[in-house]
């Protein structure tokens, strides 16, 4: 039986449990407080009442049942998550003092959760783990807030704090981060193509894809891949000598980024090159993670740091980095992700196994990224993907090349990017429901004995990192 929710004529919010207990909204045995007998029974006799009295209108203002979870708080199931952060303890009882008086109850039993060093796991990349944690952040607790938005407003504005997001409330302000730039002093080895379609142009004027303007702000080489009738407008906002034409014997295949990307794979072995990058067009920045924080890569240290990890090995063919929305700065403490996807922003060797004669590596329309990895990891060759060096990559979809096959993929539903998966990955990929979309989940656990074999040269690389 649920405890029973009734208000006195001083509005403060009691309950009668199973057992006909006095208690709070939480859950807490409550005292009736008097002087002696005479005036403890009629406290009793006058709650009694009150109680019989609002039987009548039972739920008129009731406030919904709370639910105390560990380092959770619902207030509203239909409501929505707000993480409520504090500085330190003191700060936190500011913040549940001003939530006990919002919501007239005791949140005594409310458990604050606090961020613990976590164990560096043992294997490849172990001479770069061990990043730094910032003290701070182990002194400050936390806890989930289930509500709805118009509390979380509110909540802003009592606790005299900017609204910044409605995921996220840091009491008094959030722990101040004085550095937000590395460079690592490093160039790149290897060579980056961008491969791009119909990205010339954004907000009403002329201007290089997102990737490209990251590089140029980094000075870092690259070149862009279009199709014929779209160079003149590159051109506008990129200089001619990085663009390269797609010829026409990889046009009007109807396959997506197939052809420019099995393209690039020909130009890369034609040129003698040993490893080339293949990066979408709408990355926006490259981030290193450290002290719980992220840091805005300023050089080539974007990319050397990759390319550094996969040539420690000789059988990886296939590394990059993990995109940072999957990254928190304060969960990730290893380096890299072993036997992964890799996309988006992929370091290939040009000598990995190829699907013919043509030496092409990429088939289908869909998820194309997944089915080169699958078909690595299924041959027992490892993959590397960066999780502490990051890549800021827009939704997929949009304004690009891509967007005829997703909306053919009935409006984005997901349903053929998986199906084109299934048709050669049953073994090893499972179909779930995620975001009201059909989505694939790789069985990582089947590739979990997929061996790295070190190379002769094998580097404990290290890096004279600088923080601006």
């Amino acid at each position: 039986m649920e405890a029973e929710n009734i208000i006195l004529e001083n509005d403060e919010i009691f309950s009668i449990n199973e057992n006909g207990e006095f208690c709070d909204i939480a859950g807490n045995l409550l005292t009736i407080e008097a002087n002696n007998i005479e005036e403890l029974t009629e406290n009793y006799e006058r709650m009694i009442n009150k109680i019989a009295e609002l039987k009548l209108e039972q739920g008129k203002a009731n406030p919904p049942p709370f639910k105390f979870l560990k380092g959770k708080l619902i207030i509203d199931e239909k409501g929505t998550n707000i993480g409520i952060h504090a500085t330190n303890d003191t700060e936190m009882k500011k913040v549940i003092k001003v939530l006990e008086e919002y919501y007239s109850c005791s949140l005594q039993k409310l458990q604050f959760t606090y961020m613990t060093r976590k164990e560096v796991k043992k294997g490849e990349g172990y001479y770069l783990q061990g990043l730094e944690y910032n003290e701070a952040y182990l002194k400050s607790p936390s806890f989930l807030l289930k509500c709805s938005k118009q509390d979380k407003d509110k909540i802003h504005e009592i606790l005299n704090v900017k609204k910044r997001s409605d995921k996220w409330l840091w009491f008094p302000e959030r722990l101040e981060q004085t550095k937000f730039y590395v460079e690592g002093k490093v160039k790149n080895e290897y060579p980056i193509f961008i491969i791009s379609k119909g990205r010339f142009h954004r907000n009403k004027k002329y201007q290089a894809p997102k990737t490209a303007q990251y590089l140029e702000s980094i000075n870092v080489d690259y070149k862009i891949v279009v199709e014929p009738q779209e160079v003149d407008e590159y051109a506008k906002s990129i200089s001619k000598n990085k663009i390269i034409t797609l010829p026409d014997e990889y046009l009007n295949k109807n396959q997506g980024s197939i052809p420019v990307r099995n393209f690039v794979h020909h130009y890369n072995i034609d040129k003698e090159e040993t490893a080339y990058w293949i990066l979408d067009d709408n990355i926006n920045d490259y981030y290193w993670v450290d002290n719980n924080e992220r840091y805005k890569v300023r050089d080539g240290f974007a990319f050397k740091f990759v390319e550094d990890l996969m040539n420690n090995y000789e059988n990886v063919y296939l590394a990059g980095h993990q995109y940072k929305m999957f990254c928190p700065p304060t969960d990730y403490r290893n380096v890299i992700q072993q036997n992964g996807r890799v996309f988006s922003s992929i370091l290939i060797r040009t000598d990995i196994p190829s699907l013919n004669d043509e030496a092409d590596i990429w088939r289908g329309r869909y998820n194309e990224d997944v089915d080169l990895s699958l078909r690595l990891l299924k041959q027992g060759l490892p993959t590397i993907l960066s999780i502490v060096l990051t890549a800021d990559k827009e939704r997929t979809g949009g304004s690009g090349g891509n967007e005829e096959i997703y909306v053919e993929d009935d409006n984005h539903s997901g349903v053929a990017k998986t199906n084109a998966l299934l048709e050669h990955h049953a073994d090893c990929i499972d179909i779930v429901e995620r975001y009201g979309r059909t989505h694939h989940k790789i069985k990582t656990e089947k590739f979990e004995n997929n061996k790295y074999i070190r190379a002769s040269d094998f580097t404990e690389n290290k890096y004279n990192i600088i923080y601006k």
